[in-house]
């Protein structure tokens, strides 16, 4: 008996990060089953299909920013279809990203040099390069 030989599809990459092969029809089936629902939890969307770790992937790689989700969120919104405030909130993003940057600088520091404690002030110099 011969053994076929199937094609095995190699992720795409961006930025260093696998890109989920179908993330296009994966984004496609979510914008569909968020259309005109408002905002659904990943509980929900998890009956329609999805996974949390897929939820968080297609957002993640999704370059158009369709879908709305940031720390705090009551969960997925259609980015169209959301009001400018919950769009506003969507800050606590760039919040967690300063949080997670100062821990990072912590470990570097300690990395490179065990006996010292982090400098806040050069922290705080890393932090303003992000705003």
């Amino acid at each position: 008996m011969e053994q076929l030989e199937l094609p095995v599809r190699q992720p795409a990459r961006r930025r260093g990060h696998a890109i989920p092969c179908d993330i296009e029809e994966r984004l496609a089936d979510l914008k569909a089953a968020l259309q005109g629902r408002g905002w659904l939890t990943a509980k929900q969307l998890r009956l329609r299909g999805f996974d949390e770790r897929e939820l968080r992937d297609i957002v993640e790689f999704d370059a158009t920013g369709a879908v709305l989700s940031f720390p705090g969120s009551p969960g997925y919104k259609l980015f169209d279809e959301a009001t400018l405030p919950e769009i506003e909130r969507a800050i606590a993003l760039k919040n967690q990203a300063r949080g997670m940057l100062r821990r990072w600088v912590r470990y570097q520091r300690r990395r490179h040099a065990p006996t010292r404690e982090a400098s806040a002030s050069e922290a705080q110099r890393i932090i303003r390069k992000w705003r």
